[in-house]
């Protein structure tokens, strides 16, 4: 049974005496495809009451780190390197919240661009030739070479980014049994199960789907190229799922001008990053899951990506951390419990092209007892 073991996001900093938050953040390099000015993966404290970040350096030089990804036990963190030649990197968190490099194995294609812990695997998205690959564990964490690869073909109306199967990202289904690998290139939700191939849920041509997120048995998808928001409810008896209508991203019909990068669902609403709005929009939900309504956009900086919900303890807020990757920069987000609405708290952190941000629990890997030394 695949279990989704993704950090549990907002753990506060044991031995911190001001509760910070740790936060990885992966960039491009100069040696990633494409380059960038990033050293690889930065390490950055978060104030849960402020929204305000604190640079605490370079945490890993490791090549073109576009997605990061955290398995809870033992504590480790996988960073896809994006590159012609991918390759797929873990490292052992230490309870000071430093990075170890464990090993990396090629993940079976280029350009990596997203990993997604499993529990007991690991599966990458391979954008440049569509294969996804899923990789055991060793026993300390590390991906073992020769991992199951999951080809594909096809193709999608828009001629200049669907000449082929393009992996952008992977999901657990709401079955909990399926692994859901989200085709840009073929306008599919790819569907495994078992370890085989089971089919496909198809999207509106010209879809471009990106990334998805579950919540209950619904699942909510980016299209990159149509700028909407697509709702599927799934089937987990038959192993698929339908295709219930979409919202667009922004509010207004955008595909052209606007790319949506992220979606996340949190506490009654869904967030979706748009590149060229250079917003994150808040998508209500209604009809218990089976319709969005465009609620708001909030301005954080140009050409905004990855981005990772804060989730505040007692009485500490909710936030949303944006990696704007054009801007050079994060944006902390205060999201308002009544609406849902974030609001800019007005605090930055300089970062050279950061494309994806981690919470990671350091202080329960510290009460683990992890290494500190």
């Amino acid at each position: 049974m695949l279990r989704k073991r993704g950090s549990p996001v907002g753990e506060s900093v044991g031995g911190s005496v001001d509760g910070r938050r740790l936060l990885l953040v992966g960039t491009y390099t100069p040696d990633s495809d494409p380059p960038g000015e990033g050293e690889g993966m930065y390490r950055v404290w978060f104030d849960p009451e402020t929204g305000e970040m604190t640079d605490g350096g370079v945490a890993a030089r490791t090549p073109g780190p576009s997605f990061l990804a955290f398995h809870a036990d033992p504590p480790t963190v996988y960073a896809v390197n994006e590159r012609a030649e991918g390759t797929l990197t873990a490292f052992r968190v230490d309870g000071d919240a430093s990075l170890a490099e464990l090993g990396s194995v090629p993940t079976g294609g280029g350009s990596p661009c997203h990993v997604l812990d499993l529990g007991s695997s690991v599966g990458v998205a391979n954008y440049a030739n569509g294969t996804a690959t899923v990789f055991a564990l060793g026993a300390d964490g590390t991906p073992q070479a020769g991992g199951r690869g999951f080809p594909h073909t096809g193709s999608g109306p828009v001629t200049d980014r669907q000449e082929g199967p393009h992996a952008h990202s992977l999901a657990v289904a709401p079955d909990g049994e399926s692994l859901l690998v989200v085709d840009l290139g073929t306008d599919e939700l790819r569907v495994h199960r078992a370890g085989e191939p089971a089919g496909a849920v198809a999207l509106p041509p010209g879809t471009g789907p990106r990334h998805a997120v579950v919540a209950g048995e619904y699942v909510y998808v980016a299209g990159e190229l149509d700028s909407r928001v697509h709702v599927l409810r799934w089937d987990g008896q038959a192993g698929t799922a339908e295709h219930l209508g979409s919202v667009h991203a922004t509010g207004e019909e955008a595909a052209g001008t606007n790319f949506p990068g992220e979606v996340a669902a949190h506490g009654g609403y869904v967030y979706v990053s748009n590149r060229g709005a250079d917003a994150v929009s808040t998508l209500a939900v209604r009809d218990g899951g089976a319709r969005l309504e465009h609620v708001a956009n909030t301005v954080v900086g140009a050409w905004p990506r990855n981005f990772a919900v804060v989730r505040g303890h007692r009485s500490e807020p909710d936030h949303l951390v944006v990696a704007a990757q054009n801007g050079d920069s994060l944006a902390s987000l205060l999201i308002d419990p009544g609406t849902g609405v974030p609001a800019d708290t007005g605090h930055r952190l300089e970062i050279p092209v950061p494309v994806c941000v981690l919470p990671v629990p350091i202080n329960r890997i510290r009460r683990a007892g992890a290494p500190t030394e």
